[in-house]
């Protein structure tokens, strides 16, 4: 399922982490362990899977990137 959002304006849209499935990353994705995180970013990506909206404020992950953790998890 995919959703489109529309916004007008200025807007400040928060990135999120979704757990993906393997097979749903592809060649060209930035894959990184969650051990090459910096040590702040590493904080940022386990607090927000921790949390229940999955909120993530880490400047070394952007949009598309991936984690591998105890699963894959994509920022969106």
């Amino acid at each position: 399922m995919s959703r489109s959002v529309r916004t007008h304006g200025d807007a400040d849209v928060g990135r999120v982490v979704v757990e993906c499935d393997p097979a749903e990353v592809d060649s060209g994705d930035r894959v990184r362990d969650v051990d090459q995180l910096s040590p702040s970013d590493r904080r940022d990506f386990l607090d927000a899977i921790d949390g229940t909206t999955r909120l993530i404020d880490a400047p070394g992950l952007a949009a598309g990137d991936v984690v591998r953790f105890t699963a894959y998890y994509r920022v969106v």
